[in-house]
């Protein structure tokens, strides 16, 4: 088998799926899919055996010859059986983007289309994001299958544009429609002396501080005497978040007050809101500390009138515990345990 040098790893599998290398003794059947459904590919004409060989020969050979092809083809199996073929496209290496191609047997789109369609997007996620660290994958389809766009939703992509009538083809304008999924991976570390003027940066924010319960500007001065204190403090657990590419996108800090309970902040950049990571830092600091501290409980102070926090905390699986005066201010109180 054949292996791709971008890749570690080639081969992709999960559940009764994986994805290969294409293989040549695929392209036979892969003539005769596409072929069979020129309807709502971008192929002109359909395509002659000399076509598909000559293709074959010198471009997908070629793929495996270069570091950085700008395409990867891959067999769709189903228990070592090949039912379809796709991959990356129209790789962007730089922006680290790239167009998601399908297809699969036209005898199994009628009973097989959402679940097979299902696998080989989670298969194509791992080689994008998790082997290739990419920032985002999107297909760019003719407005002929909306029972694609369904499965699409369902595996976390969001139709970001629509062309409309941008393409002609079959003797009409056809809309395009833009799906698109961004790597949302992150991962945290402990704050260091080095992020203190980061940590000044995001505490000096104007709706950090509106939502905070010490709501007056702080002096860096006093700032850096706090944080220096606090990354010493091993009664405050303080992580830093970064996105897939190592920049931070936050901050979660839990301070245990007694033996049994914490509490929890939380403060995102000006530049990451808005993009899905709140709910996921929460719960990923969340579970941390309380694998470390089992027999304690975290507690959430939020204004009633900070409902976007309100929300990501639920995301996050806290649990609304009371309403109360928190700091003489109407607050829910929410928590989380083990």
């Amino acid at each position: 088998m054949r292996n791709y040098t971008c890749l570690v790893n080639s081969t992709f599998q999960g559940n009764t799926f994986s994805l290969v290398p294409i293989r040549d003794e695929d392209k036979y059947a892969i003539l005769e899919m596409r072929n069979e459904q020129m309807y709502h590919l971008r192929q002109a004409k359909p395509l002659t055996v000399k076509d598909q060989e000559d293709y074959f020969e010198n471009v997908v050979s070629k793929l495996f010859e270069v570091e950085k092809p700008n395409q990867l083809l891959f067999s769709f199996l189903k228990n070592d059986e090949f039912v379809g073929y796709g991959g990356l496209v129209h790789i962007n290496w730089i922006d680290k983007n790239a167009e998601i191609s399908f297809i699969m047997k036209t005898e199994l789109e009628k009973e097989n289309f959402e679940y097979f369609w299902k696998n080989y997007l989670s298969l194509l996620d791992k080689m994008a994001f998790q082997e290739l660290n990419f920032h985002k994958i999107f297909t760019y389809a003719f407005d002929l299958r909306p029972h694609l766009y369904e499965v699409l939703t369902s595996c976390g992509f969001k139709e970001e544009a629509r062309l409309k009538e941008h393409c002609f083809f079959g003797g009409q304008f056809l809309d395009v429609v833009y799906h698109c999924k961004m790597n949302r991976g992150i991962a945290f570390r402990k704050a260091n002396e080095k992020d203190m003027m980061l940590y000044f940066e995001w505490t000096s924010d104007a709706s950090v501080r509106e939502n905070s319960y010490q709501s007056e500007p702080i002096s860096l001065e006093n700032h850096k005497n706090w944080f220096l204190n606090k990354i010493k403090d091993s009664s405050c657990f303080m992580v830093v978040f970064e996105n897939h590419i190592g920049i931070p996108i936050g901050q979660v800090r839990i301070q245990k007050q007694d033996e049994t309970t914490a509490v929890i902040g939380i403060s995102n950049d000006v530049n990451h809101r808005g993009k899905g990571y709140a709910s996921e830092m929460i719960r990923m600091a969340s579970n941390e500390f309380l694998k470390e501290n089992p027999q304690m409980q975290i507690s959430a102070y939020i204004k009633l009138e900070n409902r976007a926090s309100k929300k990501v905390f639920e995301k996050a699986g806290y649990e609304l515990n009371v309403v109360l005066e928190y700091d003489s201010i109407p607050s829910y109180r929410y928590i989380k345990k083990i």
